[in-house]
């Protein structure tokens, strides 16, 4: 099982009322980007941090693994930037009573991010691009911050 850290931007509504992630597969030039890439990676059973607003929203389960699927036309003009062709992946998402804020524990975070494509940047901001994997450590550190704040 791995685990996976999902930047969602202007379609996060749409994507967790829907049940899924989605990215296209070339950008406007015809290039592919290494976080779209990613949906290619996930397997059925991961689980998916899903972050917009700058923080943690929900934790997802992914329920099947990347398939072709168009663009979904309920993006509106929030999609129209990106090629139609793209990844689906159908994702479980459960949302938290109250929102991570990853600030909170970064000096405990920081050492654990990913040395390459992690997916927050050094003014702890989430980094732009969309599906990063999250290594093992880093993980156990969040599901830890979950437990306590959503016990608090």
């Amino acid at each position: 099982m791995k685990y996976w850290w999902v930047n969602h931007n202007k379609t996060w509504k749409h994507e967790i009322e829907g049940g899924y992630i989605w990215a296209p597969k070339l950008d406007a030039i015809g290039r592919t980007q290494y976080h779209w890439e990613n949906m290619k990676r996930v397997k059925k059973g991961d689980i998916l941090f899903s972050c917009y607003g700058s923080k943690i929203q929900c934790v997802g389960t992914i329920m099947r693994e990347a398939y072709d699927d168009l663009r979904p036309g309920d993006f509106g003009d929030a999609g129209e930037a990106w090629d139609r062709d793209g990844w689906k992946v159908d994702v479980a998402f459960k949302e938290l009573s109250a929102p991570l804020d990853h600030r909170i524990f970064w000096d405990e975070l920081e050492p654990l991010l990913p040395e390459k494509y992690s997916p927050i940047n050094y003014n702890k901001h989430p980094r732009e691009g969309y599906l990063f994997e999250v290594p093992d450590a880093m993980a156990a550190l969040i599901f830890g911050n979950l437990i306590i704040d959503q016990l608090s």
